[in-house]
């Protein structure tokens, strides 16, 4: 499932992405995970080296603390939510993504993930969303 965000980088670029929503990736506070190429064009460089757990492995990725503030969008570009946080370099990240706390702390539930179907904490009863549209591969 994947939702679109609106990217505001402590460098001042801006950028609005489509993002998986994993809930089995943990985080003790709210991150946004992305790869190299995107941390370069949103200007975000430095940071501390850390390791991150995934499921197959142990990788060294960069953390930048407060580096980006992020709007959740609806359908038809409304804001639903905003959040400061934390952004995460992963090297060869296949897409940007969205951890458990950063899910709870933009209001996003989920209905249904293998229908792409969601709720935010402010929606009516009865309202559902759909996924947004990834990229396509290059």
């Amino acid at each position: 499932m994947h939702v679109r965000l609106r990217v505001e980088a402590v460098s001042g670029a801006v950028r609005e992405l489509v993002v998986l929503v994993n809930g089995g990736a943990h985080s003790p506070e709210p991150v946004l995970v992305i790869d190299e190429v995107l941390a370069d064009e949103l200007g975000l460089r430095g940071g501390e080296v850390v390791e991150v757990s995934t499921a197959d492995a142990s990788r060294r990725a960069r953390l930048l603390r407060d580096a980006a503030e992020v709007a959740l969008l609806g359908g038809s570009g409304e804001e639903l939510a905003k959040l400061k946080i934390h952004v995460v370099v992963h090297p060869g990240l296949e897409e940007p993504i969205i951890t458990d706390s950063t899910i709870d702390a933009l209001g996003i539930q989920v209905v249904s993930f293998s229908k792409g179907l969601w709720r935010h904490a402010s929606d009516p009863p009865g309202v559902v969303r759909e996924s947004a549209s990834p990229p396509e591969p290059v």
